[in-house]
């Protein structure tokens, strides 16, 4: 009786903590973002707008600005203090491409940034994104 006791407080104790996605996830990822995003050697300023759902599901879009625009689509997940993110776009000279990686996560979910993998037209590179929350009012609207 007196294993029972503690085992249940430490058990209710774990059904109480926030998963990705949850109000209080202390490394969810929501709102406006900007940064940069770097592809062979190139710098591009970029900006992601995402929103993170129960689960740690994130969708949201991508976009560069200079030297030339692109526009893309957002799919990805929150484990632990990783965003696995793929962003899905359609390159100037009209073929598919893509960005993944595994980005590191602050406590806060105001910076994410790491490495990734560029498929532009079937070439493949390494890169690397940073980006920064800068709306800090998106973090206490909660999840949607």
């Amino acid at each position: 009786m007196l294993i029972a006791l503690p085992l249940s407080v430490a058990l209710a104790g774990c059904a109480s903590m926030p998963g990705p996605g949850d109000a209080d996830y202390p490394y969810n990822v929501e709102g406006p973002y900007q940064g940069r995003f770097v592809f062979d050697g190139q710098p591009f300023d970029a900006t992601l707008n995402v929103r993170i759902r129960s689960g740690g599901r994130v969708r949201g879009a991508f976009r560069v600005g200079a030297p030339v625009e692109l526009d893309g689509a957002v799919d990805g997940v929150v484990i632990d203090d990783l965003l696995r993110l793929t962003v899905r776009y359609d390159t100037p000279r009209g073929c598919e491409a893509s960005i993944e990686g595994v980005l590191t996560v602050e406590r806060g979910g105001d910076v994410f940034e790491g490495p990734v993998t560029v498929d532009s037209c079937g070439v493949i590179a390494g890169g690397r994104m940073a980006f920064r929350r800068v709306d800090r009012r998106s973090r206490s609207e909660g999840v949607h």
